[in-house]
């Protein structure tokens, strides 16, 4: 093992570190592991469940399930559609983004993060299902996003079991710890021979190559943060792989930007962890399974009933078998000698409407008609209407979507642009922006977006449509309207791209070659109109003369 990895002091320090990690996220572990009991599917998980178990057997309603699946895709179709070109590049000056050359950088950029983004190898659609996901079921989802040689980004949802996470003055995540257990084989294939541990290495010597071995990697900024070093200081985020039982080293590096972004559902005034949908209406989705539970019993009762008789003399035995016969059971005056005894068939009728009244309130904590909006082909309702009902659903979701902008998009869209610049995978930036030493943020683009702008554009439009009326009353209305500024403006927000339309220069160049054009026709036709005035003068002047 190399000495020089090693660090006594950091050792201790990233020991405490994840000591006080620990105890702080024990409290929820408690929730998480009813959570896992809500959720059967999955493997692991703080119930640490094998593969391929049978679980769930106490659950009689799966409304929590299918909602979190249904959130989980309407999340995704909201804030990264697939299908669409999402992802438009900006500057934080309005004046920078005017800008031709700007213009034509943020499209291609933003058209090069896409294709990056979404190509099959990377594994983000996947990633990103796992990630709302958890946060439907925990509250708090982990993102790894990070590139590899040759292969270029791919993306990691962390489950939030393995993930310890901490915050800054500010309070967003800055310190995540991943603990994982690596074989001896995996550990030498990672780190090299040359860094393994002496038990790493003695269980290889022994031909124990499954030996497993915890390892904690601690990714942190780097406070010994030296850009000009060539050794793990020049990151400004550090990463170090610990082996928890030796307390030693076996690699330790770091990132230009931070490859984990970790968000979180809802939070209150001094939480770390999240608060997920499932957590913040699991007593209804308890109680929706003791409703189940009790209307299953009565609705078996009411179609397999228990069976009544005054007395067994001359009942000897029942069939109740489907056509089965029983002879002898009914009495001199042709009534039957055995009856159903009244089950609970009677309140069946509440019990199912007190289970949808659980529903709705499962289903609206999980944003089920935003998914109703974005799913349902018979809707009739115009762009209008679809806006109202967003915004009254969007009162609800700010909370989370801020949040989820500001600790998920952000950082990962910084990752693929420092990550995709350092690759020369983007065109480099323009001089204009080095020259203001801006740096590029992400807006990402959705169909409900889509819908606010043009709605917008649809405002501009109508109030043109309604100038010609006005013109009637006082025809110097006309001049009120900038009708160039405005052909920009709703370029911009009808989302046309920076390389259809022409520049401004181009614009003035045909603007003036129209003018040139027009003016040589107008000169033209007063030399015409000249050179027939003086013709008509000459003969005018060869009658005079002749008479």
């Amino acid at each position: 093992m190399l000495d020089t990895l090693q660090d006594e002091a950091l050792v201790k320090a990233d020991l405490r570190e994840h000591e006080r990690m620990v105890a702080e996220r024990a409290p929820w572990e408690t929730t998480w592991r009813e959570v896992d009991e809500l959720f059967p599917d999955g493997a692991g998980g703080f119930n640490q469940a094998s593969p391929g178990a049978l679980r769930g057997q106490q659950l009689f309603d799966v409304t929590h399930i299918t909602q979190c699946s249904r959130f989980a895709a309407a999340m995704m179709a909201i804030t990264t559609p697939e299908h669409e070109q999402y992802i438009r590049p900006r500057f934080l000056d309005p004046e920078l983004n005017k800008l031709r050359s700007v213009q034509l950088w943020r499209e291609e950029a933003g058209a090069r993060l896409y294709a990056m983004r979404h190509a099959l190898h990377t594994g983000f659609t996947t990633a990103a299902g796992e990630d709302w996901d958890q946060t439907g079921r925990y509250g708090t989802a982990p993102l790894w996003c990070d590139a590899t040689e040759g292969r270029g980004l791919f993306y990691k949802a962390l489950h939030l079991s393995k993930c310890f996470i901490d915050v800054d003055f500010a309070g967003l995540v800055n310190r995540v710890h991943i603990t994982e257990c690596y074989r001896a084989d995996q550990c030498e294939e990672f780190f090299g021979a040359e860094n393994l541990t002496p038990k790493m290495a003695k269980a290889l010597k022994e031909n124990k190559p499954q030996t497993e071995f915890e390892l904690i990697h601690v990714i942190a900024p780097n406070r010994s943060w030296d850009k000009d070093s060539f050794d793990h200081r020049r990151f400004p985020i550090g990463a170090r792989w610990l082996a928890k039982d030796e307390k030693l080293y076996c690699k330790r590096g770091g990132f230009h930007s931070m490859p984990v972004a970790v968000s979180r559902h809802l939070t209150t005034a001094g939480e770390i962890y999240g608060r997920s949908p499932a957590i913040r209406v699991m007593p209804t989705i308890m109680g929706l399974q003791q409703v189940r539970k009790t209307t299953l019993r009565a609705a078996h009762k009411a179609v397999d009933p228990a069976l009544i008789f005054n007395n067994d003399d001359g009942v000897t035995s029942l069939v109740t078998k489907p056509g089965g016969m029983n002879a002898g059971l009914v009495n001199d005056m042709g009534r039957p000698m055995v009856s159903r005894m009244p089950g609970g068939e009677a309140g069946l009728p509440y019990a199912e409407n007190e289970a949808e009244r659980e529903r709705a309130v499962i289903e609206k904590e999980f944003l089920e008609e935003i998914y109703k909006i974005l799913t349902d082909p018979n809707s009739r309702m115009t762009t209008t209407e679809v806006l109202e009902v967003v915004s009254k659903q969007g009162m609800l979701v700010m909370p989370f979507a801020g949040r989820y902008m500001r600790e998920k998009q952000h950082p990962v869209s910084q990752r693929e642009i420092d990550l995709a610049l350092r690759a020369g995978q983007l065109p480099p930036l323009p001089g204009e922006v080095i020259e203001a030493g801006a740096w590029p943020v992400v807006e990402y683009e959705n169909k409900l977006a889509e819908m606010a702008r043009a709605e917008s554009a649809g405002k501009s439009m109508r109030y043109l449509q309604a100038l010609p009326v006005m013109a009637e009353i006082d025809p110097n209305v006309r001049h009120r309207v900038n009708v160039d500024a405005m052909a920009s403006g709703l370029a911009e927000e009808m989302g046309v791209k920076p390389s259809y339309l022409r520049s401004d220069a181009e614009v003035a160049e045909l603007i003036a070659r129209e003018e040139q054009s027009h003016q040589a026709a107008i000169n033209a036709e007063l030399l015409k109109n000249a050179a027939g005035a003086s013709l008509d003068i000459a003969k005018a002047n060869q009658v005079a003369e002749a008479a």
